[in-house]
């Protein structure tokens, strides 16, 4: 019976959190033999050169289709492991031990094996008591909760000494004594892994990624200390949200999801020093009022824990003072509460004011976490901020443009209901940044399902879009059938444009659930500075 429900979990592991963006950064050694191309897009291909930008037509650089199929349409730079911290996004899982929906769905310690596989290098974990000892569950709802053993081996056997460091974010719900047996736990299963206190040999100087690989920084809330009169209070408690998004702390005057409506007010578990003392280099805290203007130098390491809502909220009148704030402080954002669907928040909004950890759910792949791949994919789960600064309206200094067309498409499987059968379809390029949304949109073209073989359609049409290069700037290819009422979505590709190779390229397109589509499009590319 147990191995009958490890395979379940297993099955639904790979298909809730397998994604296939890797194939662009660094597709296969695959042939004309092994991926079909339409005969238009394979004659096509055949009369390219890879250099169009430089007119240079010679022999030595025409390119046969497999040289096309196997070049990689994404570049993803490789990440200086040296500088401090704030100097960084990090791949962030949002309640990552659930296999599912957020009030109804099943936990498993295998999540965290997946995300950490994934290079998700920051999870999170809700831990509170049970009569069977210490669990990690989404508290006050119908989800099924996992053994916090379980949970911490699962994240311990994923680290290794070369992987860089794992942020994990703990949501304490026990008492003062069950803290002892968490830190215990914590200890002996992660042992040397574990921070527990300053690095040797980085005093005078910033901790950096190099100084922690294949370690673990624990997030533990911090209380400070306020004097009393000051009405200093947290700015996020209009939110109804605790420092994760269930809001387990501050639901005193929110409807409850239980039989009877609300909920009494319950005390903060407090934490204990020896708790405490694992979060040295992330001091979890939530904002007081006043929190962007206030220096926090003793104790070191303040991480600030804040809502979606609550920094949506200070945009854009704040930004200049969230990104200065972003150079002292980590700080860490998650989904608001109401997000029971487990949706995910747009993060290029939140990397852009400076925060560092923008936390999703990986259960879905929504646009959302299509942008968080295109960030992510191909590097270690930490990737520098850039370095082009944003005045208080999003506009920098660095105009470029960029010029895009889409031949067609080969191998595109047919919409549900259509198989074998004649639908309509379109394409989409998007431009997201931080002006306005860029868009063209193709001639709807009636195609043809062949079994087994998908949908054949050719386009032909090309755009040009001027835009401010802050460098969060992302390109989203978007494949759909054209029907009556909402269009349903059949293909995505989503990449940063800084991470764009400039040329001719077969894109291998995903399907909604992130896994290869097995359809291609032949496009081209070309980024151009103004």
């Amino acid at each position: 019976m147990a191995n009958t429900q490890n395979a379940d979990i297993s099955s639904k592991m790979d298909d809730l959190y397998h994604f296939d963006t890797l194939i662009n950064v660094a597709p296969q050694k695959d042939t004309t033999n092994s991926v079909r191309l339409s005969p238009a897009i394979l004659e096509r291909s055949m009369s390219l050169s890879w250099n169009l930008r430089h007119n240079a037509q010679t022999d030595a650089n025409r390119q046969h289709p497999d040289a096309l199929l196997q070049r990689p349409a994404v570049r993803p730079p490789r990440v200086d492991d040296t500088l401090p911290l704030t100097k960084y996004f990090v791949s962030s899982s949002h309640n990552t031990y659930l296999l599912s929906r957020q009030l109804i769905g099943s936990s498993s310690a295998a999540c965290y094996t997946h995300v950490l596989n994934r290079n998700g290098r920051c999870v999170e974990i809700d831990v509170w008591p049970s009569s069977k000892g210490l669990i990690v569950n989404h508290g006050h709802t119908f989800s099924k909760g996992v053994a916090f053993s379980d949970v911490c081996t699962a994240i311990g056997d994923s680290i290794r000494p070369d992987h860089w460091p794992v942020l994990v974010s703990l949501e304490c719900h026990v008492d003062a004594e069950g803290q002892i047996e968490l830190v215990r736990m914590m200890r002996e299963t992660w042992g040397n892994k574990l921070v527990d206190g300053p690095i040797e040999g980085v005093e005078g100087r910033l901790v950096t990624p190099r100084d922690l690989m294949g370690r673990i920084l624990l997030m533990v809330e911090y209380y400070p200390a306020t004097a009393a009169g000051t009405g200093e209070g947290n700015a996020d408690a209009d939110d109804g949200s605790s420092s994760s998004s269930s809001g387990e702390e501050d639901e005193a005057e929110e409807s409850s999801i239980w039989p009877g409506g609300r909920k009494k007010k319950k005390d903060v578990t407090r934490i204990s020093d020896e708790l405490a003392q694992l979060g040295y280099y992330a001091r979890s805290m939530k904002p007081l009022s006043g929190w962007l203007e206030k220096e926090v130098d003793d104790p070191k390491h303040i991480l600030i824990n804040i809502s979606e809502s609550t920094v949506s909220s200070l945009l854009p009148h704040s930004l200049i003072a969230l990104l200065d704030h972003a150079e002292r402080h980590l700080r860490r954002i998650y989904p608001r509460g109401t997000r029971i669907g487990s949706s995910n928040l747009a993060p290029m909004q939140f990397w852009r004011s400076g925060a560092q950890v923008v936390s999703l759910n990986w259960q879905n792949f929504d646009r959302g976490m299509q942008v968080n791949e295109g960030m992510f994919v191909g590097s270690p789960g930490w990737v520098t901020r850039p370095s082009a600064r944003q005045d208080s309206k999003g506009a920098v200094a660095k105009k470029r443009m960029f010029e895009g067309r889409i031949v067609g498409i080969s191998g595109l499987p047919p919409p549900n209901g259509r198989a074998g059968k004649t639908f309509d379809t379109y394409i989409r390029t998007q431009l997201l940044s931080s002006e306005n949304e860029k868009e063209w949109r193709s001639k709807t073209v009636k195609a043809q399902d062949e079994p087994g073989l998908g949908a054949d359609v050719l386009w032909n049409g090309d755009w040009e879009w001027e835009f401010n290069d802050d460098e969060l700037v992302f390109l989203r290819l978007v494949v759909s059938e054209n029907e009556f009422g909402k269009d349903d979505k059949l293909a995505i590709f989503c990449a940063r444009v800084a991470h764009l190779y400039s040329g001719w390229h077969i894109l291998r397109m995903l399907d909604m659930g992130g896994k290869a589509s097995g359809a291609t499009i032949l496009a081209w590319f070309n980024l151009i500075d103004l």
